[in-house]
């Protein structure tokens, strides 16, 4: 049977609040809570929308003290390079394509930010889904999850766990675990009612972030390690011929 976890991307002083606020009141209704992508230092321009909220940081905190885990979403959202990464979804990349020590640099000058606001990020977030083996190796330093990638079950490969994030809207196919990808600052009223309505529908599935490792595939269930092999590569190619990066 499915599982549904919540993760809202691009958080920061500077979003929207009023679609940010309007939906932390519908998962709080449901009491469900999920992961937060917030930008430590975010200097795109393209998502500052309102006006900054200057208690923007405690709501961040009392958020994580009532369940939601904070996810470092990169650092500064600065696109610096056209690396797709190991997914290969986007041409744009803060992370993909830098050396070790850029790369490194960037995630614990945002690590060092998130922790001097009093929060404990437990996941890394990449902008525009892109990150490379460097991105990796540095994410396993930090002891960080990832919240991206292709497959049905949260894994672990290399002491990295990874949960998988296949759709943006309420969509599954009957088994796994599906992260729903939400950017609050984009939402419509027919993107409140849709998931409004599927939570009424599927209100036990709903997972928190607490319980993701309940859901980790096991190292000897070579069915469901083929299974979630099988449907990672098919999910990743559909996704790339629909975002016309197909190689």
């Amino acid at each position: 049977m499915s599982k549904f976890l919540i993760r809202l991307d691009d958080i920061h002083p500077r979003m929207n609040h009023d679609n940010f606020d309007r939906l932390i009141d519908l998962l709080f209704k449901y009491n469900i809570q999920g992961i937060l992508g917030v930008i430590p230092d975010n200097q795109d321009q393209k998502l500052m929308i309102q006006n900054e909220d200057l208690n923007f940081w405690h709501q961040m905190k009392r958020l994580e003290d009532r369940g939601y885990w904070i996810a470092q979403h990169g650092y500064q959202h600065i696109y610096d390079s056209n690396d797709g990464g190991i997914l290969g979804l986007n041409k744009q990349s803060e992370f993909a394509g830098h050396s070790y020590d850029v790369q490194k640099r960037k995630l614990e000058k945002g690590k060092t930010i998130l922790e001097s606001k009093g929060l404990n990020p437990k996941v890394f977030m990449a902008p525009s889904h892109s990150y490379d083996h460097t991105t990796v190796k540095v994410i396993k330093q930090l002891g960080y999850a990832i919240t991206d990638g292709f497959g049905l079950f949260p894994k672990k490969k290399d002491g990295v766990l990874y949960i998988p994030q296949l759709f943006a809207s309420p969509k599954h196919i009957g088994v796994g675990l599906y992260t729903i990808c939400l950017h609050t600052d984009q939402m419509k009223e027919n993107d409140f009612n849709r998931l409004e309505n599927h939570i009424k529908k599927h209100k036990l599935n709903y997972i928190s972030p607490n319980q993701i490792e309940t859901y980790q595939i096991k190292e000897k269930k070579f069915l469901w390690i083929f299974i979630d092999s099988f449907f990672g590569t098919l999910f990743k190619y559909i996704t790339r011929i629909k975002r016309n990066v197909i190689k």
